[in-house]
């Protein structure tokens, strides 16, 4: 299986997300926009592993100790050369202390992480071609209750993702 743990987010911040990835969509040429269902933000990206390395994920997911925090999304921005477009969420104390405490216990336990600085983003369309420039937005956002564990695979060609495993006070509101 293909994992990673990241934030779902409630109804009303994922229609947010989508209006979003619509006007980019209606303002850009060609590309490939992220659906609906996988609007997320991605804590730690694991990759391929089996049920014992899944259930050790858990384990880890289950030492993971925070209070519900706020999220706020505020730009529209770019990588790889103006190409992966994504929603910018602002960097607050409790989401980076979580995103390292996570990736940390991870690499503890021998999973390989990613050693970039961690730039909290949600991806909302690759290989776009469009004009638009990245710009502050609207601020939006809501309070994080769980984070889930992901399974991404392709179902009838269709790239899915789906939490398996949930660690919260509260499941978010969707």
């Amino acid at each position: 299986m293909r994992l990673f743990i990241a934030i779902n987010f409630n109804e009303n911040t994922r229609i947010k997300l989508i209006s979003l990835r619509e006007k980019l969509r209606l303002s850009s040429e060609s590309g490939n926009f992220t659906s609906d269902d996988n609007l997320h933000l991605t804590l730690a990206f694991i990759g391929e592993c089996n049920s014992k390395e899944t259930d050790k994920i858990k384990s880890v997911m289950d030492t993971i100790i925070f209070n519900p925090f706020e999220t706020v999304i505020e730009k529209l921005g770019t990588f790889s050369h103006n190409t992966l477009w994504w929603a910018g969420v602002c960097e607050n104390k409790p989401l980076m202390d979580l995103q390292h405490e996570i990736t940390h216990k991870l690499a503890l336990c021998g999973f390989e992480t990613d050693n970039r600085k961690y730039r909290p983003h949600i991806t909302i369309g690759r290989e776009v071609v469009t004009d638009t420039t990245p710009q502050k937005i609207e601020p939006f956002g809501e309070t994080v209750k769980s984070i889930d564990l992901m399974k991404s695979e392709r179902i009838n060609g269709k790239l899915t993702y789906t939490a398996i495993y949930t660690k919260g006070t509260v499941k978010n509101d969707y």
